[in-house]
This record gives structure tokens, C-alpha cells and sequence, in this order.
């Protein structure tokens, strides 16, 4: 028998619909949440104090000139409450700031060059989030960690990540929980990227969609049928380390050789325009030189973009999406240089599915990334999805 103290299942669905309502449409009275959620006055009022006890919702009047009897405004906190976001990557991490709504904090925004050894990141890091909540004395209901690599959904360790070794077996948010007291969630990065377009851009209304991140690894965020493609340790969707030249090949960091993810990135022109100059250079400056004139790397752009193609038309085969959303900075290079990596992915996949199949730029950021994951974390708490 079910004890009277315990929330059934559909009381904490019907709290994490009227959390996601609040979330796609914005400030809205209880009389709104009703209609646009189809729940009943007395279960959405129930909702609502569920979520103002936990704080993830927080109401404040309607203006004086509303006419007749005012109805009190639901809305994410802003600067009541915030969660905080924390980006690894290979060359700089950040820590930063946000509301639940998604407002970053920019003024708060913390970015510094990645520490050599794994126990001094995590010192680093969990030595600034308790900086940030000290200092601005802001219930932090948790952190979100994202990190371009493979993570196992299921211990929250990296499996592997290719860029930044120092992590390889570790557990970074189990590691920072310890030294806050916060709760905190690791997520590959690629689906941070598309838990941001879920939650706040323009996947909100899309069921199926990919978002690829190809500024460093080769990573892919998959939603379809309106959830987030997972797997068996969180794995599923990772076409990075398909081998594609399997003679002479690089050697990626995954060990192998060959991979998507060592002739289709950014870091991939990177490497290979370094190679051809006889030393380092790194993305920005290859950039300026070009825009300068200075150096031309039309041989090594093409190749970079008929790799980057042939992971997209693979996404578009596997996947079917209706939407494919790509972060990479390759577009900045020349005006030309999306339509025709949009040219070539289409003319690779299968006509029925590119042909129905938009690709975009993605107009996501890491940091709301970060955010999106531990937001989504928090709802994932509270309940099921009710569909």
C-alpha cells in the first residue's frame, strides 16, 4: 500500500509539466498553467507550491493597472536562485553564473587557462564556485559539468576524452560535490549543446534534432522522439571515432587511428595547417592570417569540410533529424564556407532524409550548455514526463 506521505507518480508528473510550461512560454499566472497545460486548477495550484518550496519557481505581483483581480506571476528565478555552469575544455575552463531562466550572468563569468593535472582542476574549481556563492549570497540549487568527452551516464565518470587526458577515469562532479556540498551533474558536452537548444533555443518545439559541437572533439547530441537519445552508459550517438582513413590515418587520442573526429574539426585544420607551416599555430591566429591574407589554406579547409560532410550526412542517415544544429568556428573562415559543407552533406545522405532535413549554425553557447544540464537534472528529480 502506497503511504499517503509519498507523492504518487502522476502528482510528480504533473509538478514537472507545469515546470516545462512555465519554462517553454515564460511568466504566466496559475489561470495560464492551467490552460496551456490541460491540468486541473487544484493539481496545477498543488504543482506550483512544490515548486516555489524547492525553488525552482518564484511569483511576484501583476502590475497595479491590471484590471480586475490580479493573479500572481509564475516565473523561473533570475536572481532569487542560480545554478552554476562549468565548462571543460582542453585549452580554457570557465565557471559561471545563471538563473534558472537561463540568464547568464556574464558579469560573473570566470574563464581561465585549463590546469595541468586533474587535482588541481578540481581544486581550482570548486575553490570558485564557493567564491561565487559566498560572495553574492544566492541559494545555488547546483552545478552543471560538461566536458568533451565520453561519460558514462551511469557513475558519472569519463570513459575518455581525446583533448583533455587529465580526466580520463575521473569523476569530476562526484570530485566537486565533496569540496561545495552541491549537488552537480557531468554531461558530455555535444549534449549539453542540444539540452540548451531543448530547453531555451530553437529546439523547444523540435521532437527530433542533432546538435554536432566540432570545435575540439567530433561530439553529437541527439534528441529524437522528443527525448535525448541515452544508451546503455550514455554513449549512444558517438560517431567520432568511426574510422575513416584506415591507412595513414592520425592517431586520435581514443588510440586509434583514422578517426572522424582527427580530420573533421576545428582542431583538425588546426593541426594540419600547423603541420604544412613547420609550427604551432592555434585557430585565431590561422584565422587573422587569412582574413589578412597571409597564408592560404584552401588544401586543407576542403579537406576538413568533406570530412565534416561526410559526419553529417551520416548523422542524416542514422538519424533521420528534422534539424541539425552545428557549432564550428571552420564557418568563420569564409562566407562560403557553410553552404558548401551543407552542399556536400546533402548530395552524400539519402535524399528522403536530407531532403526534409534542415542544417544550421548553432546559435547555442557552452556556457548555457552547462546550465541546460543541470537544469534538466533538476526537473529529471522531480518526475517522469508526463507526455
Amino acid at each position: 500500500m502506497q503511504s499517503p506521505h509519498r507523492p504518487s507518480l502522476l502528482r510528480k508528473m504533473n509538478v514537472r509539466k507545469v515546470l516545462e510550461v512555465i519554462q517553454s512560454q515564460g511568466t504566466l499566472t496559475r489561470a495560464d498553467v492551467m490552460r496551456c497545460s490541460g491540468i486541473s486548477a487544484p493539481t496545477v495550484s498543488k504543482a506550483v507550491s512544490a515548486l516555489l518550496d524547492a525553488g525552482l519557481l518564484e511569483e511576484r505581483e501583476t502590475a497595479e493597472f491590471s484590471v480586475g483581480r490580479p493573479g500572481k506571476l509564475l516565473q523561473l528565478p533570475r536572481f532569487s536562485a542560480q545554478v552554476i555552469g562549468v565548462v571543460l575544455d582542453w585549452d580554457y575552463c570557465s565557471v559561471v553564473a545563471s538563473g534558472l531562466d537561463g540568464h547568464l550572468h556574464e558579469d560573473k563569468l570566470d574563464r581561465f587557462k585549463t590546469p595541468k593535472t586533474y587535482s588541481e582542476l578540481i581544486e581550482t574549481i570548486s575553490g570558485k564556485i564557493r567564491h561565487l556563492v559566498e560572495k553574492e549570497n544566492i541559494p545555488a540549487l547546483g552545478v552543471g559539468i560538461t566536458v568533451p568527452g565520453l561519460v558514462n551516464s551511469n557513475d558519472g565518470r569519463i570513459f575518455l576524452a581525446s583533448n583533455l587526458h587529465i580526466v580520463d577515469g575521473q569523476a569530476p562532479a562526484v570530485d566537486i560535490a565533496s569540496k561545495t556540498d552541491l549537488e552537480c551533474i557531468l554531461v558530455q558536452k555535444s549534449t549539453s549543446l542540444s539540452l540548451s537548444e531543448k530547453t531555451y533555443g530553437a529546439g523547444q518545439a523540435m521532437d527530433d534534432f542533432i546538435n554536432l559541437d566540432v570545435t575540439s572533439g567530433f561530439g553529437m547530441g541527439v534528441f529524437t522522439g522528443g527525448q535525448l537519445l541515452d544508451g546503455q552508459h550514455g554513449l549512444a550517438g558517438e560517431i567520432a571515432h568511426i574510422t575513416v582513413e584506415p591507412e595513414g590515418g592520425r592517431v586520435c587520442g581514443c588510440g586509434n587511428q583514422g578517426c572522424l573526429e582527427t580530420v573533421a574539426t576545428d582542431l583538425a585544420l588546426t593541426h594540419s595547417v600547423s603541420q604544412r607551416v613547420g609550427k604551432e599555430l592555434e585557430f585565431d591566429a590561422i584565422k587573422e592570417m587569412v582574413q589578412q591574407g597571409e597564408l592560404d589554406i584552401t588544401p586543407e579547409l576542403d579537406r576538413t569540410i568533406e570530412y565534416l560532410a561526410i559526419g553529417v550526412a551520416a548523422a542524416i542517415n542514422i538519424f533521420n533529424p528534422s534539424n541539425i544544429f552545428i557549432a564550428s568556428r571552420l564557418f568563420d573562415l569564409s562566407d562560403d564556407v557553410f553552404d558548401t559543407m551543407t552542399q556536400k552533406a546533402k548530395s552524400r545522405a539519402l535524399k528522403p532524409s536530407s531532403s526534409s532535413c534542415d542544417i544550421e549554425r548553432s546559435k547555442g553557447n557552452k556556457y548555457l550548455g552547462a546550465v541546460a544540464g543541470i537544469i534538466n537534472h533538476l526537473a529529471n528529480g522531480l518526475g517522469p514526463r508526463l507526455t
